[in-house]
């Protein structure tokens, strides 16, 4: 699906799978509802937002594509709740260049890298969601990445729980981390 030029529409309950690219691209203030759909078994991204892309994302399950989960750049702003987000063969949320989002009450486990990585100028929400059995750490927050990450329950991870590191600047609140192979 290629949503784009202030497109907007109801998609419930399709299965995307095996692209060659994203599964759905959002681009360009497009901003459509989303609902109960399976993005599988990309060689790409799962869903991808970039250029100021917009959407409702609900309840979809995202897994087992080669690159991120879901992959939010240039000043898009999804919002993106009560996902399963899990198995990507790199991340799960990959949130970078001036990129925003809402992620709320989303279940981001089983990934090979991060469960969710911001860098790059952006500054998405992360609130209340399950990040676990991460292969590397939960939330991964670096090259002067920002965000709100609160309320989540983050445990079980190869790596720390929350890393931050070269100028980012996030606030952490109110988090659970808990059962990690590494740090907190």
């Amino acid at each position: 699906l290629y949503i784009t030029d202030h497109a907007q529409g109801l998609y419930e309950d399709n299965e995307i799978s095996r692209n060659a690219l994203a599964g759905i691209w959002v681009k360009n203030h497009a901003n459509p509802v989303m609902r109960r759909n399976h993005i599988h078994h990309g060689r790409d991204v799962g869903i991808f937002t970039f250029d100021n892309g917009l959407g409702y994302f609900e309840s979809n399950n995202i897994h087992n594509n080669r690159i991120a989960g879901f992959e939010v750049k240039a000043g898009a702003n999804p919002t993106v709740v009560r996902c399963e987000i899990h198995h990507g063969q790199t991340g799960g949320i990959y949130v970078h260049e001036s990129g925003l989002g809402q992620f709320i009450e989303n279940r981001i486990h089983s990934n090979n890298f991060a469960g969710v990585w911001i860098t790059s100028n952006s500054n998405p929400t992360i609130r209340r969601n399950e990040i676990y059995n991460g292969n590397q750490g939960g939330v991964y927050i670096f090259g002067e990445g920002r965000g709100l990450i609160e309320h989540n329950n983050i445990y079980g991870n190869a790596l720390a729980g929350i890393q931050i590191r070269t100028n980012s600047d996030p606030i952490v609140r109110h988090n659970k981390i808990h059962h990690g192979q590494h740090g907190g």
